[in-house]
């Protein structure tokens, strides 16, 4: 997929949705995607770096700053934004300016093929014998990451939604397959059988259960108005094209009634990389870290308290019988 089409969007307009900026979270959390792996490719670092540049230039300074923070621990962190930001404010410059990349002022020309130095296909055992390449473990999200991403993506409008979706693949990359959930064609009948019956709570269950994700979070891609979650769930499912049309015009009423926003919709699912589909819904998995966390300690039973009580209280009384037989023995002698 060409750089001109995933950045023809206004990312000088991106965002005042509902007067909020979108663009310091979008900076912040791409760039959080970006450092979890350790080397990228040459186009993932040109995307990357075309983004960030062009979003540093419309953020404010504390964004400038976790973003100089975060970049400033990568090994390999892209050459042109690191210069940038040693650049900027001295709040922002000091934590890059460090970096062994900008050390002896030497040539970002001469750096790039280093940085962009892809994972070696082969590993050198201490034998010196070749071996294969370790598999590559499921995609694993920060749970406040995941959350902030998370709120962005469902704060943004149509044209912001398919920037994020798009720029997902761009900046953090992954093989297909990398997340676990449910590939069952049955999955597809389900939910759209659930979905023809303007059964929104039942295609929820469903879709919590094939995805592995939060039953809540599952309602609310059920319940938006928009669109983009139903089809990007439908997209890592590899629901056929057929199937997803049907859904989006009963799933919603909001999205049904307008024929122009179904096809609009059908081409996002035409559009999006199968990739992108997955790393977001990895995204929504790593939700139920942050369920777990915040979630208060309750008892194994839901009356476990109750029966406490309820043994406390028997035993107080049987133990007062007890004591007033002991004492009816003591007046009698």
């Amino acid at each position: 997929m060409e750089s001109g089409s995933l950045f023809s969007l206004d990312l000088a307009h991106l965002g005042l949705h509902g007067h909020v900026d979108m663009r310091p979270t979008l900076l912040r959390v791409l760039t959080d995607l970006y450092v979890q792996k350790l080397t990228h490719t040459p186009d993932e670092e040109r995307h990357y770096t075309e983004l960030a540049l062009r979003l540093l230039d419309g953020v404010d300074v504390p964004t400038r700053a976790t973003v100089a923070a975060r970049l400033a621990h990568h090994l390999s962190p892209p050459v042109r934004v690191i210069q940038r930001l040693a650049a900027d404010l001295p709040d922002v410059a000091a934590p890059v300016r460090a970096h062994p990349l900008l050390q002896g002022n030497i040539e970002a020309e001469k750096l790039a093929p280093a940085v962009a130095m892809p994972v070696a296909e082969v590993e050198i055992d201490q034998q010196g014998e070749e071996t294969a390449p370790a598999a590559e473990a499921p995609i694993t999200i920060a749970a406040d990451v995941a959350s902030e991403l998370n709120e962005l993506f469902f704060a943004a409008n149509a044209n912001e939604r398919r920037l994020i979706l798009l720029n997902l693949e761009i900046v953090a990359p992954t093989p297909a397959g990398r997340v676990e959930f449910a590939r069952d064609a049955a999955v597809g009948r389900r939910l759209e059988a659930a979905a023809l019956a303007r059964n929104r709570e039942d295609f929820a269950q469903h879709l919590a259960q094939a995805l592995q994700i939060p039953r809540a979070q599952a309602r609310r891609i059920a319940g938006d108005d928009l669109g983009e979650p139903v089809v990007t769930a439908a997209k890592a499912l590899n629901m056929s094209r057929d199937v997803v049309y049907r859904i989006l015009l009963f799933i919603n009423a909001t999205i049904g009634h307008s024929v122009e926003r179904v096809h609009a919709l059908a081409a996002l699912y035409d559009e999006m990389p199968p990739q992108a589909a997955e790393h977001m819904v990895a995204i929504w998995q790593a939700l139920h870290k942050k369920e777990r966390a915040a979630a208060p300690h309750r008892p194994l039973l839901w009356n476990d308290e109750a029966r406490a009580r309820a043994r406390t209280a028997t035993a107080t009384v049987r133990r007062a019988p007890a004591a007033q037989r002991s004492s009816e023995r003591r007046d009698v002698s």
